[in-house]
Parts: structure tokens; sequence; C-alpha cells
């Protein structure tokens, strides 16, 4: 067997021997790793690999916040500019007649309309204007509409016609309402109701609130023509009224006005100014 020498049992086999016995006892066999110690490695590191890549992409996603910030500023300045530019510039005839006019001061209706009367910037003979606005106990606006005759003429030309089905069936074709005021008959109305789209956005469709729904529409239109109005509150609750001219006398102006107030309630009107066509409006005292 060569050089191989006798193995006593219990004696350690040193690693200088030689021979087969040598190689197979002398060495410690290297213990290769097992499948499942493989894929356990396997799956820590797929399991690092995303934390890795997160952390990489962490400024790409601080990059992305801070855009939508810079088109909030961008939108922010673009709509300052906007409401800078709707600023109106007053004429230099308004700017020197406004501080004559104490905003601040309710005035009662006669210095008012001295004050309208002088303060009016246009060359044409201007209309004198109400605006009332009515609030309920909860603060909404009011909604109120009737038919008025003004003690004087207030210099205004209504446009009164009474709807018959040759005239509904035009107006719902044309879409046209070149008129202030339409009455029609209670049995009328179920064919009228066919322009509730086209009337009721303009206000001109009739109501028996506001005596536009009559049996006789003939001689409620010979009335408006003899000087009786429509008066109505818009979607904030404001009566906009005509009730003279600059050029008429300021007695017939003040009865018009008083005429207007004695129909609305006087504990909802929150607020009531007088003005011309052209030139500031004026506070007034309606209690």
């Amino acid at each position: 067997m060569g050089t191989q020498r006798p193995v006593v049992i219990g004696e350690e086999l040193s690693e200088d021997l030689g021979g087969p016995i040598a190689e197979h006892h002398g060495k410690k066999k290297e213990k290769g790793k097992s499948k499942k110690e493989k894929i356990a490695e396997e799956i820590k590191d797929k399991k690092f690999q995303p934390k890795e890549e997160k952390i990489e992409k962490e400024p790409e996603k601080a990059v992305r916040k801070e855009e939508p910030v810079e088109k909030e500023e961008k939108e922010e300045k673009q709509v300052k500019k906007t409401k800078a530019g709707k600023a109106k510039i007053r004429s230099k005839k308004y700017q020197e007649n406004a501080p004559l006019v104490d905003q601040q001061k309710k005035y009662e209706i006669g210095e008012a309309l001295e004050l309208v009367k002088k303060t009016s910037i246009s060359k044409f003979d201007g209309k004198i204007e109400v605006h009332i606005r009515l609030l309920s106990k909860t603060g909404k606006p009011e909604n109120i509409r009737g038919i008025l005759k003004y003690p004087h003429p207030i210099g205004k030309a209504i446009r009164v016609v009474i709807l018959d089905e040759k005239m509904i069936e035009a107006i719902g074709k044309s879409k046209k309402t070149d008129f202030d005021i339409a009455l029609a008959t209670p049995g009328m109305m179920a064919k009228v109701a066919k322009l509730a789209k086209i009337l009721g956005p303009k206000g001109k469709m009739p109501n028996p609130k506001s005596g536009t729904v009559t049996e006789n529409p003939a001689k409620t239109k010979k009335e408006l023509k003899e000087g009786m109005t429509e008066y109505k509150t818009d979607s904030y609750g404001i009566i906009h009224q005509v009730v003279g001219k600059v050029s008429d006398d300021s007695r017939t102006l003040g009865e018009n006005i008083k005429a207007l107030l004695t129909v609305l309630p006087s504990d909802k009107i929150a607020s009531s100014y007088l003005c011309a066509t052209m030139g500031p409006a004026v506070k007034v005292l309606t209690k």
C-alpha cells in the first residue's frame, strides 16, 4: 500500500499523511449551500433592492411636488392681473362731483333729489332712478312684484302686448321679446306655459300676483299706457325703478318715490339709493 502506515483506533490523523486515507479523512469536507439556503438569500436580495431604488427616486418625487406650487403661484398672479384690469376709471366730471355726496349719510328724499340733479353729469336729460333692496328677517333676498300707477308721468314709454295664439307661436319660433310687459287671460295660460323658458329668465312671464294675468287685458293695457308700471325684485332682492327725469320738478319726483314706498314692506327695506343716469348714488332715508 506504499507509504501508508497502520492506523491506531482513537488516534487523530495528522494533516501531513499521504495516500488515499489522508486525502479522505484528513481534510474537512467543504459544505455546499443547500437549495433552501440559496433561495432564502435570493429572497433577501430581492427585498433589499426596492429600498435602494426608492432612496434614489425620492429626489425626483420632491421635484414633482414643487411643480404644482409654482403653477399655483402663476395662477394667483394671473388672477390679480385680471382683477386689477377690471377696475373702473371714472371720468373727471364724476370725480369732481362725487365728493359732494357724503357716502356715510342718509339724506331726506327732497335733499337727495336736489343732490342727484346737481351731480348729474350727462349732457342729455337723464333719468332719476330708485334702487331699493328688500331682505327678509333671515337676511335672504325678498321676492316681490306688482303693478303700480305713479301719480305723475315718469317719462318712460312702456311696450305692452296681449298674448294670443299667433303671438305665442311667433315668440316660440323667433324667441324674440321686444316688449316690456306681457298680458294674458287665465284661459290662455296653459298655452303661454310653453314660453316659460323664454319669458321666465327675462322676467316677462305673465303672473297673477303682478296683475298681468287678467280677465280684461285690454283695460289693463290702457292703464299701463297711462302711467302704470310693473315693479319686481331681482335675484339680489333689489327693485330698480325710473321715477322721472332730471328736468322734472323735485316735488313730482318726490311724490312718485313715496308712491313706490307705500306698496313696499317698510320693515324689509335694507337700503335705498337715488341716482341719475350718469352720476354718483345718494343714500336715502326711507323710515
